[in-house]
């Protein structure tokens, strides 16, 4: 009997301490909703976030080694806040590239994912300039690059200030704009 009752109040015990962790996380549950109101009645989206994204016109293909033949697809991302200004973001990038012009399982030929830290790093940003970040997206299969001239880019960045994903989406020219 003595081993029944260890178990039995080994498992009331977890069990307290089961309904102790949830409290807990209602708790902090509550206490994030309170953090993400600011002083008075504004809220997080009354600050300067990010509306929407977009990829700049001059993405397109570059050539690292200068051998002739695109390397990849360089493309230029820009957050835009709710005013209509560029705005260096914080938050997480994931491109896909895709060649429409073959068949579906061939379609994905290049893919890459950015985390913060490493965003802060491929922004661009000059007085009187574009503001953008700058990535380059390497082909998946480097020996074989994509058949078609253009390129499908498919971007979607999540903010984090807000965890809001956006998506963004433009064709773009395979081979650079200065070879």
């Amino acid at each position: 009997m003595t081993r029944i009752q260890d178990l039995e109040d080994k498992i009331r015990s977890q069990g307290e301490l089961i309904s102790m962790k949830d409290a807990q996380l209602a708790d902090q549950a509550q206490e994030l909703r309170r953090l993400r109101r600011t002083p008075g009645p504004a809220s997080i989206d009354e600050l300067v976030h990010v509306e929407r994204i977009e990829i700049d016109r001059l993405s397109g293909g570059y050539d690292e080694n200068r051998d002739g033949r695109p390397d990849g697809i360089r493309v230029y991302v820009r957050p835009i806040d709710q005013f209509g200004g560029r705005l260096r973001a914080a938050g997480r990038i994931h491109i896909k590239l895709l060649d429409l012009s073959t068949t579906p399982e061939k379609q994905l030929v290049g893919e890459a994912k950015w985390e913060n830290p490493a965003l802060a790093d491929l922004w661009y940003g000059a007085l009187l300039s574009s503001e953008h970040f700058t990535l380059s997206v390497p082909w998946r299969h480097p020996r074989s690059p994509p058949l078609g001239k253009s390129i499908t880019v498919l971007v979607s960045f999540t903010d984090l200030l807000s965890n809001r994903a956006f998506d963004a989406q433009r064709v773009v020219d395979v081979l650079p704009l200065n070879p």
